[in-house]
């Protein structure tokens, strides 16, 4: 026979077996293939993932840090109550303006008077040596502290001093001259107001918000499912306690957090040491930062 021709056949193609043989082999082929390509392509989406969480976590902190960087020195606290697990909440006063003043003269006797105080009608001036202050930032300030050595900046006067921050209801003014600033106390607040301690350094802070940051998640109690929040607070008066549901979001998936606060000694600065976890698909972060607190009044 010369050569092949189906004409010579009355059927002329692949057999059953052919066929489910070609269909098994390519089905071994393709798992193969799936096998081998699928864990370099999770690995990079998991990867992707811890990565993502990571960004998120280091601004959040980043965030923070920089916030307690701007503290009034002795300003910060936690809840009063931590949980086993930690605190979850720190607040603190944030510095708006700041400088150095000079002793202040009361009344009409020409007496200069260290720390200022203000006379039991009108308000009174305080002379700063800091001529580069900023009016706009003076004019929205709500407090000013001098000398705050303890947690005695939260217990704010009612009435009349002497107290080491001014009550609520004080305005103020950056008045005199060019040459020779000074910032103006105004308003029921400043009627006789006095303060509690002079600065040996002659500093003084002024202050126009409490900033509080607090982590809220039902999975806080155990292990934590990463369906929690970090939440930034901004609050214009001074309280014992905040209440953070209209308070801005900072970050999700927090599975955990806590803040600590050490307010260190004579000898060595405050220590912040914040730690923060998150989670989504099945993937964990956890990062920590210490912040240093310079609580020299």
């Amino acid at each position: 026979m010369k050569g092949f021709s189906c004409k010579s056949y009355r059927q002329c193609g692949f057999t059953l077996v052919e066929l489910i043989m070609v269909i098994a082999l390519a089905g071994i082929v393709a798992v193969m293939i799936s096998t081998v390509m699928s864990r370099p392509l999770q690995g990079f989406v998991d990867q992707s993932r811890r990565a993502e969480l990571t960004d998120l976590a280091a601004s959040a902190l980043n965030r923070m840090a920089r916030d307690i960087r701007l503290a009034v020195p002795n300003s910060l606290r936690n809840e009063p109550n931590c949980s086993p697990l930690g605190c979850h909440t720190l607040e603190l006063l944030a510095i708006s303006e700041g400088g150095r003043y000079r002793a202040n003269e009361w009344g009409t006797s020409g007496m200069r008077y260290d720390p200022p105080r203000c006379p039991e009608s009108g308000g009174c001036s305080i002379p700063v040596l800091s001529p580069g202050m900023d009016a706009g930032k003076v004019a929205e300030a709500r407090w000013m502290v001098i000398y705050n050595t303890g947690q005695a900046v939260w217990n704010y006067p009612s009435g009349a001093g002497p107290a080491v921050i001014t009550p609520n209801n004080v305005q103020f003014e950056l008045g005199c001259t060019s040459s020779e600033p000074c910032l103006n106390l105004t308003g029921a607040g400043a009627t006789g107001f006095s303060f509690q301690y002079a600065s040996p350094q002659h500093r003084f802070y002024l202050v126009r918000d409490v900033l509080g940051y607090r982590c809220e998640t039902p999975g806080m109690a155990s292990s934590g499912d990463g369906t929690g929040s970090l939440r930034r607070g901004v609050f214009d008066t001074l309280s014992g306690t905040y209440t953070y549901t209209g308070a801005s979001l900072v970050v999700d998936s927090v599975s955990a957090c806590s803040f600590t606060y050490e307010p260190g000694t004579n000898t060595r600065n405050g220590l912040v040491t914040l730690r923060l976890s998150l989670s989504e698909g099945g993937e964990t972060i956890t990062l920590l930062q210490q912040v240093h607190v310079d609580n020299a009044p």
